[in-house]
């Protein structure tokens, strides 16, 4: 598990900037200043830098002089100084707050130009001394407010003059800057520097594969040195780069489409808990720790802590993959001025990442950490503990490990799901363990709990320390894995903390597991009886097929379709690898053979091709688009007949009777088209993968004859009725409870 350090960029957010609209660009954030005017630019420091030259020009008359807090990142100083302004410092408390007496002293004496101030890490740390902006501003000081570190700072009067911000160091963008007043910006902006913003998305989107792709440790390594290296030699020529560029597009596209509200409450909910766990520890303590301050953070930047011995413990959060940046180094401008408050901010504060991209398992891993760090031995060790005897099975956890991606299909997760009610039903709680979070939105539809993990989905055995962990944590004992990543190390590591159950379709190794399923009719094909003797409780056949209750024969009411429409069911699982969605879709409307029929189709979470087909629908209106359906059964049940790539839907369709066309698009679905193909039971149209256009060729093909042939349908359904009787998620279920 990595935490903190530079933001990834998923390549697809921003895959057509150059149309994109800047005129419309807007952040719901930033409305909550009240300003007139607003200038997004390429980083905070431009802001700082168009902000100053926008007083110079509204207030020619104004005195150059500038007070700036002792505690401050370096990069502040740089605009004022090449903006030809002179320095000066005030003094900031432990508590981040301004000296009030050194300040009062200072404005006096001064009499400066502008006023700089700093809300830090999420705490309004001026609200003391806020009603005097309005006096100094009354007196011809400028103020000048940096939220650099509050962005989600609210309910605060936000009069200073002039609001600037960096927004590079809040989201996932190459780069982002904004500056907000009731007077105008000048026109300043350069064309920006394309080299800069393409060589910085080229290097976040490396850091995306390198946790999204798979390859050997080393090579891991080797990317991480690339892309840090790459950052760090960006970063240096940002410090010497004076001009102002506009924000690119890029950021533009990618800020439109994020969730404000939601990384809001994240940060918040991630504060919070640290802010718990750190109360009351010798060697390191929040910087926020008093009663009446705690209240008032509100989704900081990071999460500060002053440690004893800060680099110490830097370095022993890096050693735990947790990367904490220390903000700020002195700078030479204001290193000899000082105070020993201010010198101990310097030399013992450190940032907690909490940023949007985690959630609770990571600060609990954080927590767990600083923990270890303190000298209190941690109740997650990695060394292997014997299985504990549990009294009171009522309160045993059941974790189920499995993913859902464009690379993974969704019937796996989905199966998990099924199996889960059906444990719930038995008293027992679920927690789902995934490698990212592509699956979240689909397990909170179905009121599932989950802990992502962080992990390359194709790495499996990378996970295991960070997975034993968290299985200790919250005390589960029993493993549901479904996925083919998994391999004998991978379980044999496991299986010193929790027994193991493995959903097994493809029989490609003996795993040292306590119970192996396999549901799909072909697992005959395979020696389990054998392999598995005395080693582990098999659950074999149809019997076992993990259905939703929907699809139980008892509670499926008998839908008709009537009219001279007929209605056809298309779905290609959850990502649709292959765009035969599309390819069918595209040859079904232009056959004159299947004019009557109206195509309903299912757009799985992880279709990259859904623009596509959105527009395809348009154009005919016989195509009926169908997402996030939630009674699929009842869908099924109007349709006539379907097409489907082989996997559990096939074992649905079954259920619900459907006479059905499919293929196969994946390893595990190979045995399918013996089963479903034996005895007629269902037309098979081949493999997608080994030529796409004969298979939908085929698909077609097979339409046409099982609509025109309303016996076939009539056997079809009699032989599917004999597979299934949907009861299988609950047979396995009671299997896993009395392990």
């Amino acid at each position: 598990m990595e935490i903190g350090s530079i933001y990834e960029i998923d390549p697809n957010t921003f895959s057509d900037a150059a149309a994109y609209d800047a005129s419309v660009f807007t952040l719901k954030e930033i409305k909550k200043y009240n300003k007139i005017h607003t200038a997004f630019t390429g980083s905070g420091r431009e802001a700082i830098a168009l902000a100053l030259k926008a007083i110079t020009k509204n207030r020619p008359n104004i005195r150059k002089t500038a007070l700036l807090p002792a505690y401050m990142c370096d990069s502040v100083f740089w605009p004022f100084e090449r903006g030809g302004w002179e320095l000066h410092f005030y003094h900031v408390d432990k508590q981040l707050e301004a000296e009030k007496e050194n300040l009062f002293v200072q404005i006096e004496n001064l009499n400066p130009g502008l006023l700089f101030i700093h809300p830090y890490y999420g705490s309004d740390t001026w609200k003391p001394l806020r009603p005097m902006l309005k006096t100094w501003q009354s007196e011809g000081i400028c103020i000048m407010e940096d939220v650099t570190q509050s962005y989600y700072l609210a309910d605060t009067e936000w009069n200073a003059d002039y609001i600037i911000g960096s927004l590079r160091k809040w989201y996932p963008v190459p780069d982002g800057g904004f500056a907000v007043s009731n007077e105008p910006f000048p026109e300043e902006f350069c064309a920006g520097n394309r080299s800069f913003i393409e060589t910085k998305l080229d290097l976040l989107t490396k850091k995306w594969n390198y946790f999204h792709t798979s390859c050997s440790p080393e090579e891991k390594q080797e990317q991480k040195k690339a892309f840090m290296a790459k950052n760090r030699e960006m970063e240096e020529w940002l410090d010497h780069y004076e001009e102002i560029s506009p924000l690119s597009k890029e950021s533009m596209q990618i800020l439109s489409g994020l969730k404000e509200d939601q990384y809001k409450n994240r940060r918040n909910e991630n504060c919070r808990y640290l802010l718990q766990q750190t109360i009351g520890k010798t060697k390191f303590s929040p910087v926020f720790a008093k009663e009446n301050t705690i209240e008032s953070v509100n989704a900081p930047l990071y999460f500060p802590v002053y440690a004893e011995n800060r680099d110490d413990l830097q370095k022993f959060l890096v050693s735990q993959g947790i990367y904490a940046p220390v903000l700020w180094p002195v700078g030479k401008e204001n290193e000899k001025l000082l105070t020993q408050a201010e010198q101990k901010i310097y030399q013992q504060i450190l940032a907690l990442p909490i940023d949007q991209r985690y959630g609770l398992s990571e600060m609990q891993y954080i927590a767990q950490a600083l923990i270890e760090y303190e000298g209190v031995k941690s109740p997650c060790s990695d060394v292997p503990c014997p299985l504990p005897q549990i009294q009171d099975t009522k309160s045993e956890v059941i974790a189920i490990r499995a993913d859902a991606n464009a690379d993974v299909a969704t019937g796996h997760i989905m199966r998990c799901i099924t199996i889960a009610k059906q444990l719930q039903k038995k008293g027992k709680k679920v927690l789902f363990f995934t490698a990212d979070e592509y699956p979240f939105e689909l397990l909170t539809k179905n009121g599932m709990e989950y802990v992502c993990l962080h992990t390359p989905w194709n790495q499996m055995e990378e996970e295991l320390p960070i997975l034993c962990r968290e299985l200790k944590k919250h005390g589960c004992w029993k493993l549901l894995a479904d996925s083919y990543q998994v391999t004998v190390n991978y379980f044999d590591c496991l299986r010193k903390v929790c027994k193991i159950i493995y959903i097994d379709d493809c029989f490609t190794a003996l795993y040292p597991v306590d119970l192996i399923v396999n549901y799909n009719a072909y697992h005959l094909r395979f020696p389990y009886e054998k392999a598995y003797k005395g080693k582990a409780r098999l659950l074999l056949g149809t019997s076992y097929v993990p259905l939703r209750e929907e699809f139980q024969l008892s509670a499926c009411p008998s839908y008709k379709t009537t009219g001279t429409l007929k209605h056809v069911l298309i779905s290609c699982g959850g990502g649709d690898v292959y765009n035969a969605l599309y390819g069918i879709l595209i040859k079904a409307v232009e056959n004159r053979e299947l004019s009557s029929c109206i195509f309903h189709v299912i757009i799985g979470s992880f279709n990259k091709n859904a623009a596509k087909l959105e527009a395809l629908a348009k154009e005919h209106p016989d195509i009926m688009l169908h997402y996030n359906v939630s009674n699929m059964a009842e869908l099924m049940g109007q349709c006539q007949i379907a097409v489907s790539a082989a996997g559990t839907m096939l074992f649905e369709l079954c259920a619900m009777q459907v006479p059905t066309v499919f293929y196969v698009c994946a390893d595990n679905q190979q045995y399918d088209s013996d089963f479903f193909a034996n005895e007629n039971r269902m037309l098979f149209s081949g493999d997608i993968r080994q030529n796409r256009e004969a298979c939908i060729d085929k698909i077609l093909t097979n339409i046409i004859l099982l609509l025109n042939d309303e016996n076939m349908q009539q056997q079809m359904k009699r032989k599917l009725h004999e597979v299934t009787d949907g009861k299988g998620a609950e047979r396995i279920a009671e299997e896993i409870v009395n392990l």
